[in-house]
């Protein structure tokens, strides 16, 4: 549970207000769903890293060792900031205003995971690397864009329905009330 929020603190502050209010309690989709916590939790989900790998160019027999480094790897990433973080003084996952040192920290810490599990695959081009990177960033900002547009949207027509619900309830009581009287 702490790794989860503390996932949540760095997306928010790394995307900014809106990843602070996507609900920690929503319930786990399946991984098929566009806009699962899962996926968007993930910092390598395998259907961006696919993408990315298919736009350049790396070989197919490669994408599953990938896919399976990163992934084990995924979970290593708050980890690795937090030791990273813990020895800079104010430590900048503590202090509000030391943001872009975080950002910096969190960063640099994707970099190194994806860099080290490319090399491992034989790709070592670093400017590719940095791109592939960037590449799979930029789906998961659009993808999170999209999820809290797509839940912005829905979010009207949810809390309608409960109130639409309560004066049904209470006009039946009013009405039990007043055939009872």
């Amino acid at each position: 549970m702490k790794s989860i929020a503390f996932k949540k603190y760095l997306a928010c502050v790394l995307v900014g207000f809106g990843a602070c209010v996507i609900p920690m309690n929503m319930p786990a989709a399946a991984p098929t769903d566009e806009c699962s916590k899962e996926l968007l939790l993930s910092y390598f989900p395998e259907v961006f890293v696919n993408e990315t790998l298919g736009k350049f160019k790396v070989p197919q027999d490669k994408w599953a060792a990938i896919n399976t480094d990163l992934s084990s790897k995924d979970k290593e990433v708050i980890k690795m900031v937090e030791s990273k973080a813990s020895q800079m003084n104010p430590n900048p996952l503590k202090d509000p205003q030391q943001r872009q040192a975080a950002v910096k920290i969190f960063r640099e810490t994707l970099y190194q995971v994806f860099a080290d599990s490319m090399r491992a695959n034989g790709i070592t081009d670093e400017q590719q690397i940095q791109g592939m990177l960037d590449d799979i960033q930029q789906q998961k900002a659009k993808r999170f864009a999209m999820c809290m547009q797509k839940q912005k949207e829905q979010a009207p027509s949810e809390n309608a329905a409960p109130q639409q619900a309560t004066p049904q309830k209470s006009s039946s009581k009013s009405h039990d009330d007043s055939g009872n009287n």
